[in-house]
């Protein structure tokens, strides 16, 4: 059953704590219903509403909040990312966030490195890697797991057949016991020598265990291994404050491939075989996975039943290549292997067999409504020597049960990830859960596997800690009240379920959301979006929780606030969280969570479950300014246009008071534009305007005909984009016609949450560009915002029952962003090249909203045709401006924050001048770096020689308030 929201009877106690600690405790206590509810989940099938969130900002502050809580009888769960599957940060409890402010690395040493919980694993490798150096274990959540939750949980990932568990690598501890106290074993020494022989008769057969309290080997000589010992305690002996880690040096050498088997039995038998082959890795995945990856590069054909992702590591690379082709070649002749991905070193090529790998194991998320992945039996672990019997039985076991899974098996450690296919909104199939979890386990037990094997205990899986250690459980239980006499850390973890409470207490089936919208006391929102195939709250039930959402390094885009503010309310998956816990969005807590969505897209495409995050955060935007309007700042936003308008028809004027230190103070206490920012001046004629006087707003015929779409940056304070534009085409044989009637796309009050004002401008842009569309002409657009509008967001904007949504769905599909239209031009041998040579060291930065439309970035490959021009293509992370977001004075140095990989790059002495088709991107990068920043076209317009003034531009150096 789904647990229920508790008001606990503490309330008081914690309310009291927050008058209590202050002037002691420098953090945060966050007792709000939505804070609560944000940490209610995590990446498990489970719900527990906590009591509280605190967010301590350093060890000392962790003392008194320990000490206080102690005293008061307060239980207390440390917290991470909140990555776990297991539920192991769950529970009525105070949970402690150690994952906002625990973040620094704090000492770096030839072979070790002293780090706070906080550290993400990603951030601590790329740190690492500038010596040459890793921490070896290598979970799959590497981008977003912190050290801390790997040291509770005692991570592993899949190279643990040669490094093993974090625990081989943990030096030493800094701790908090439960009362605040620092350091110690507090006896526990004698206990665990007093029950040596019970401990080593306990131990299952498989070495690959992480179980309950790992006993076996924390004697030395000298006492007790406290940091080996603690660590997979998940955080129900003792909280830790830092850790010293072993670090080994980065592979001399790694290859990949991908093999193909006929079978899931023959992947399995030819996997064993690995052990002794060199490999430090190797995945199984079966048919089911395999079917998301037909599509990809290196799609797998339908004969293949199963597939083996190998790696292999060495000292050079030549000799990893031979290792992995010796050992490809032993199987083939025995096993019918087909290679799907030749072994290779390259690190493009192993990144696409490594995408396939992700492709399978994450696109099952991706399913719509019905039947899902459930974590909940998936972290079995068994003697590799029974692994084919044990995999087999757990398939029967699945059709008994009219179910059916997936199967991602680490098979030189026998760890077995089974995931069946669930649907948690029908009864039916949430009562078959027990049962089969109670089948599953029961037979790795039996096998001498254990129940945990990778990804933690937690609620998941404490009802069978008893079962596999049986009369060991007393001491385990003797070793909690040693270290934990209350009980008070992440009660119910290991030592028992809370037998007040359900074992699994399951999220809320997603018809429950919605009834719970629905209620006597409730409104229900109607969406005001279009929502075609689904609504928000089904939409928000897709989020699983993964925390994929929280990277800190720079391999994906995934959200830029974020990286910049690092709290839980920043994550995208916080604004699921919002249609899936609340009854209202449009309270001034939703609005905080959503106003840190930028639209930026990158989560909606880099989501595992393709949960459209961004058009959740912007229905939530719309509700609350339905029901309270915008305030002055928001309101001055969504009026980008028309104050651009007016700035344009004065400009002289207005550009001069820009410019001015007092004008600018006021902008921004009274309208919240930073006085910070490095503004673009408006130009006197805008460019609609030039564009009448060219001739450009008349029709013409010819074999090529563009309509060009211009925005508002490019019209009203920029022009030149649009005259190198125009310029480029007509070079090119495009004849361009720029429609006088257009207005921007309406990106602008669409961000802010008013939505009908964005509705008005894409209607009267659909009057004017379907038309043009049904007579042939290709909607070109130079902002890359404005063709992800007029292709994307329009089709969520019109829902009239006339002609209005057909003439979106057509506009969406004759709209092309402006190089993408001039890539596709020379890839059919039809751009011209008389380009002069230009000697330029250009930083092109990608714009998300670029990488939004799903295609290629052109832009590099454009600029890579002007002789002497080298591109450095910058496509590291967002550039933090977000459009007018970065304009406001609150978000100033959180932008720069976001954007700052992207700015580092581009700061390189080597690099010259900045390049990006984003308008936004392109204030960011000047304000950043101080490099003059143009638009790829402008550069080509220069080179053809049809723009000469380009060339005086990046001459010009920049003004420091308002720039040219």
């Amino acid at each position: 059953p789904a647990s229920k929201p508790i008001k606990p009877l503490v309330d008081a106690t914690l309310t009291q704590l927050t008058r209590d600690l202050r002037g002691s405790f420098r953090g945060r206590v966050a007792l709000d219903d939505l804070t609560r509810g944000l940490y209610s989940t995590d990446a498990s099938p489970f719900q527990i509403q906590p009591l509280g969130v605190a967010f301590p900002h350093d060890a000392a502050d962790l003392v008194v909040l320990a000490q206080y809580c102690f005293e008061h009888n307060i239980p207390m769960i440390p917290r991470g990312a909140g990555t776990g599957i297991a539920g192991e940060s769950l529970g009525p409890a105070l949970v402690i966030d150690l994952g906002t402010h625990f973040r620094r690395i704090l000492d770096t040493y030839s072979d070790t490195v002293t780090v706070e919980p906080g550290v993400v694993l990603a951030e601590l490798n790329a740190e690492l890697a500038r010596r040459g150096r890793r921490f070896a274990p290598d979970p799959a959540s590497a981008a977003s797991c912190t050290v801390g939750g790997m040291v509770a949980t005692n991570a592993s990932g899949g190279n643990a057949f040669r490094f093993g568990y974090t625990r081989d690598h943990v030096v030493s501890l800094n701790i908090v016991h439960d009362d605040g106290t620092t350091g110690g074993d507090r006896g526990a020494a004698e206990l665990i020598r007093a029950n040596r022989d019970l401990i080593e008769k306990h131990r299952p057969r498989t070495p690959f265990n992480r179980c309950g309290y790992l006993l076996h080997d924390v004697l030395t000589d000298d006492g007790l291994d406290l940091a080996k010992l603690l660590v997979g305690s998940e955080g129900t002996l003792a909280f830790v404050t830092a850790a010293t880690l072993r670090t080994v040096p980065l592979a001399g050498g790694t290859c990949v491939a991908l093999l193909g088997f006929p079978t899931f039995d023959r992947a399995i038998r030819a996997g064993l075989e690995l052990r002794d082959l060199g490999a430090v890795e190797c995945d199984l995945l079966d048919r089911r996975l395999l079917s998301l990856t037909r599509a990809e590069p290196h799609g797998v054909p339908a004969s293949v039943g199963a597939a083996l992702f190998i790696t292999v590591e060495a000292e050079t690379e030549r000799a990893a290549l031979g290792l992995t082709r010796r050992a490809v070649e032993k199987l083939r002749d025995n096993y019918r292997l087909v290679v799907l991905g030749e072994p290779t070193c390259d690190p493009a090529e192993s990144g696409r067999i490594r995408s396939s790998r992700t492709t399978a194991v994450s696109g099952l998320y991706a399913l719509g409504r019905g039947p899902r992945p459930v974590a909940f039996i998936e972290d079995v672990g068994v003697p590799t020597d029974v692994l084919p019997d044990y995999v087999t039985r757990v398939q029967d076991t699945l059709q008994q049960f009219e179910l059916t899974g997936s199967f991602l098996i680490h098979v030189l450690t026998g760890q077995v990830h089974t995931r069946p296919l669930i649907d948690l909104d029908s009864t039916a199939d949430r009562e078959k859960l027990w049962p089969v979890a109670e089948a599953v386990h029961a037979l790795a037990l039996s096998l001498g596997g254990t129940v945990s094997a990778q990804h933690g205990t937690g609620i998941a899986r404490t009802p069978w800690v008893e079962k596999q250690y049986g009369e060991l459980m007393p001491v385990f239980r003797e070793l909690k009240r040693i270290f934990d006499p209350k009980g008070l850390l992440n009660p119910g973890k290991i030592i028992g379920p809370d037998p007040s409470r359900p074992a699994w207490p399951l999220r809320p089936r997603s018809q429950e959301a919605e009834d719970r919208n629905q209620g006597p006391e409730n409104t229900k929102h109607e969406p005001l979006l279009v929502w075609t195939d689904t609504d928000p709250v089904a939409e928000a039930a897709r989020c699983n929780g993964c925390g994929d959402c929280r990277p800190r390094g720079t391999a994906t885009r995934m959200c830029p606030v974020f990286r910049a503010d690092g709290g839980e309310a920043a994550t995208p998956r916080a604004k699921a969280n919002l249609f899936r816990l609340l009854t209202d969005p449009t309270t001034d807590d939703a609005k905080a969570v959503v106003d840190t969505c930028v639209n930026c897209k990158m989560c909606r495409d880099e989501c595992p479950a393709r949960v459209n995050v961004p058009k959740l955060a912007l229905e939530a935007k719309a509700a609350y300014h339905a029901e309270h309007g915008l305030t002055r700042a928001d309101w001055v936003l969504a009026r980008t246009e028309s104050f651009a308008s007016l700035g344009s028809n004065f400009a002289p004027i207005v550009n001069g008071l820009l410019g001015r230190l007092s004008v600018r103070w006021f902008l921004e206490k009274v309208f919240g534009v930073s006085r910070r920012r490095r503004l673009q001046a408006f130009a006197l004629r805008n460019f609609v305007r030039r564009a009448r006087g060219m001739g450009l707003c008349k029709k013409r015929g010819g074999p090529v005909k563009v309509a060009y779409f211009v925005d508002i940056f490019a019209n009203y304070n920029d022009p030149s984009i649009g005259e190198a534009t125009v310029a480029v085409l007509r070079h090119n044989g495009v004849e361009v016609y720029v429609p006088p009637r257009q207005v921007g796309c309406g990106m602008a009050p669409l961000a802010q949450g008013d939505v009908e004002a964005a509705r008005e401008m894409a209607a009267r842009n659909l009057r004017v560009f379907a038309d043009l569309a049904r007579d042939g002409y290709t909607i070109v657009c130079s902002e890359p915002t404005a063709a992800l509008m007029l292709s994307q967001d329009y089709l969520d904007l019109i829902d009239d029952p006339t002609d209005a949504a057909d003439d979106a769905e057509l506009v969406a599909a004759h709209t092309v962003e402006l190089t993408t239209f001039l890539w596709n031009l020379h890839r059919a041998g039809k751009l011209r090249t008389d380009f002069a040579r230009l000697d330029l060291a250009l930083g092109h930065h990608v714009p998300c909203h670029l990488k939004a439309l799903r295609g290629p970035a052109a832009g590099p490959g454009l600029l890579g045709l002007i002789p002497g021009v080298r591109t450095h293509t910058i496509d590291v992370s967002c550039s933090g401006m977000a459009g007018t977001w970065g304009l406001k004075a609150a978000n100033y140095a959180a932008s720069l924050a976001a954007g700052r990989p992207m700015l580092d790059a581009l700061d390189r002495p080597g690099i010259l001048f900045g390049s990006t088709e984003c308008s936004a991107c392109r204030m960011q990068m000047q304000e950043g770096t101080g490099k003059r920043t143009l638009h790829p076209v402008q550069y080509l317009a220069h080179a053809y020689g049809l723009l000469p003034e380009i060339g005086l531009r990046l001459r010009k150096p920049l003004t420091p308030l308002v720039s040219d």
